[in-house]
């Protein structure tokens, strides 16, 4: 996909992080940009930001991605008033630092209802629109390195991002097989300075209280992000990129890649897992 003045791009999640940098990276290529988010009041600036980046247009839905009707809605929507989509970020994600038989099932439920489900809500809702109109467009989903390399109390972020993963592979085989003009890919980043660790602020949406959470562990995850961690306007710097060359793997670290192997020799020769943070994080 290498045009994209003038056509729409949808991102869910865009109230900040990698989703804002995404509506922002839109808008400087002149699309109309569609930014949703569960925060109503966040979304207000990014339209601002958006305009003030060369935005053809740009417009605030209040969405909560677990709700596949909203999606359906504002694809139809969108289809009417706009002609369609050509760029769908599926990048709405949640994340609560919790050791597994810790977490509770309502955050158990959260995070894969807002990571999984809510990516395959928005792929039923836009993309048979997308192939309909027979354009060149593409579906980027935002997996996670934690979807390949598993995590310390992360274990339902990573088995979200796992299925994540598995998801976005297929939906490439698919509509490769359907010789599709709109392709697929998975961004997979790693440490980002975003403010997924702050689980409290979506405590009504689906996050307990992060009581049982040793405050070492949750600030030494902070700090790791923050020293570790790339700017979010870089990652949608190589996303765009990837776009226009048609790519379905998006790593903004590549350096991490030297880990899967050494996972894969262990899994081959049975031994048991073990993580070590400055060999899978290699900056």
């Amino acid at each position: 996909m290498r045009e994209f003045a003038g056509r729409t791009a949808v991102v869910t999640g865009a109230a900040g992080g990698i989703g804002r940098a995404l509506a922002l990276a839109a808008a400087a290529r002149g699309m109309r940009v569609v930014a949703t988010d569960l925060e109503a009041a966040a979304l207000a600036p990014v339209v601002e930001d958006c305009l003030a980046r060369g935005a053809a247009s740009a417009e605030a839905v209040a969405l909560d991605v677990r709700d596949a009707a909203a999606l359906e809605a504002l694809a139809a929507d969108l289809d009417a008033r706009l002609g369609g989509v050509a760029l769908l970020f599926c990048n709405a994600g949640v994340l609560v630092p919790r050791r597994l038989w810790e977490q509770t099932a309502r955050e158990f439920d959260w995070v894969m209802d807002v990571n999984v489900k809510g990516v395959a809500h928005a792929v039923r809702a836009f993309l048979p629109r997308m192939l309909a109109k027979g354009a060149p467009g593409r579906v980027v989903i935002t997996g996670s390195m934690g979807g390949f390399i598993p995590s310390p109390m992360l274990a339902a972020y990573s088995a979200s991002k796992a299925a994540v993963w598995a998801m976005a592979e297929t939906l490439a085989i698919d509509l490769a097989a359907a010789k599709s003009a709109v392709g697929v890919s998975l961004l997979a980043p790693g440490a980002v300075r975003t403010r997924i660790f702050e689980a409290d602020r979506h405590r009504d949406a689906g996050a307990d209280a992060l009581t049982g959470v040793p405050a070492a562990m949750r600030d030494a995850m902070i700090a790791g992000t923050a020293k570790a961690g790339i700017d979010p306007e870089d990652v949608a710097r190589i996303t765009f990129e990837a776009v226009e060359a048609g790519r379905f793997w998006i790593f903004p670290h590549p350096q991490m890649l030297a880990a899967l192997p050494e996972r894969t020799a262990a899994m081959v020769e049975g031994r048991d897992p073990e993580f070590d943070f400055a060999r899978a994080f290699r900056r």
